[in-house]
């Protein structure tokens, strides 16, 4: 509720410019503006912009993916308990 006591209206679900929303993530991602502006200046869903926050810089996560593509490749089954060790090993 607003202020004013008047119920916030919500667009439907997928009920926004998908360029926009390609636009808002390319903005966040190359660190142009803050998740929050990018959804106010864009005007995408506020859930878009939300979640954890990161734990490895966009260098440091790269490295991580380079580190487990090569064992994809040679067969190894990524279960969740080998990503965990091999994450794990990374990050400690």
């Amino acid at each position: 509720m607003t202020s004013s006591g008047q119920k916030k209206t919500v667009a439907p679900r997928g009920q926004y410019d998908k360029r926009k929303l390609i636009d808002a993530v390319t903005a966040v991602l190359d660190d142009e503006m803050t998740s929050v502006f990018a959804l106010t200046n864009y005007g995408v869903p506020q859930s878009i912009g939300s979640g954890c926050p990161v734990y490895l810089d966009k260098k440091k996560e790269g490295y991580l993916v380079d580190l487990i593509k090569p064992l994809a490749c040679a067969g190894v089954r990524l279960t969740k308990n080998v990503l965990k060790k091999v994450i794990s090993e990374y990050i400690i």
